[in-house]
């Protein structure tokens, strides 16, 4: 996987296509649910549009009239059933172009904008660094999903991780009342926990997508290093031993074991995603 035109060929959809069907009933009733469901007024449902039928859509919402006049399956969508938005905000900051994490994000970020908009959602893309540094909003189904890639292909990398500055200056973004996927290594001191609670704040369902390096999960250098921090520049020789290793390896269980229970505590779903991880096994675990 060298660029994204590699990822989103034709038969790379054509799977996606199929895990959207496998995953059709959880983005329905779970997942999602909590941006896509408003509550029904008794037992009175108050039509909307049509949309074309997908399989293992139930067949009592078949519109059998148009049938008969198209010879084409069509459902019947209702007020209730209120179209989520899902934003997903990559981390464009220099700490990703580690490994592949940079590539393996923007492909993760659009199967999922995929799989969204087949779900009849609608897509917010946020790129930040230390900031909001691009976006492309209100992707829909029905425009061509070739043009997330492209504002994806075009994201380049650049300054330190700040995801509390980017969240604060999106307070007249329209996000909605949705679902927000942050893809992020979160290698930084900044207080991106803070910038969680504010997506809460802002009725978003929050998923945290821890993103790391195979590299950075399980090291194999060893002996006399400089290491050069990739956003503040910042330098430390340091003897790479067994013991090193093993402290290293304590740290990274102890800030994995930090983020988890953070997530639990505010009700925010963590994946953690190694760029080793087949990208279909990554979407399948994230959805």
């Amino acid at each position: 996987m060298e660029k994204l035109s590699d990822v989103f060929t034709v038969q790379y959809l054509k799977r996606l296509d199929a895990l959207f069907l496998h995953m059709k009933g959880k983005l329905s009733t779970g997942g999602y649910s909590g941006a896509r469901k408003a509550k029904a007024q008794g037992n009175a449902l108050e039509f909307s549009d049509y949309r074309e039928y997908v399989l293992g859509d139930d067949l009592r919402r078949i519109d059998w009239n148009n049938y008969a006049r198209f010879q084409k399956l069509y459902m019947k969508i209702f007020l209730e059933e209120k179209q989520a938005t899902i934003n997903l905000w990559i981390d464009q900051s220099l700490s990703m172009t580690e490994g592949k994490k940079a590539l393996y994000s923007k492909a993760l970020a659009g199967s999922v904008a995929y799989i969204a908009l087949k779900n009849m959602d609608k897509v917010n893309f946020f790129s930040w660094s230390d900031g909001i540094q691009s976006k492309k909003l209100n992707i829909q189904t029905g425009q061509p999903f070739i043009e997330a890639v492209r504002f994806l292909e075009d994201l380049k990398q650049g300054g330190e991780t700040s995801f509390t500055k980017a969240i604060g200056q999106c307070s007249a973004l329209p996000l909605g009342r949705g679902v927000s996927i942050v893809f992020s290594d979160l290698l930084t001191e900044d207080h991106w926990k803070e910038a969680v609670k504010l997506l809460q704040h802002k009725k978003q369902e929050v998923i945290l997508v821890w993103l790391l390096a195979k590299e950075e999960q399980s090291p194999q250098i060893r002996g006399a290093i400089r290491m050069v921090d990739k956003e503040t520049k910042q330098s430390r020789d340091l003897e790479i031993t067994a013991e090193v290793l093993k402290s290293y390896q304590k740290a990274l269980q102890g800030y994995e074991a930090e983020i988890r229970e953070f997530c639990k505590k505010r009700d925010v779903m963590f994946v953690k995603i190694v760029d080793s991880m087949p990208l279909l096994k990554a979407v399948y675990a994230l959805l």
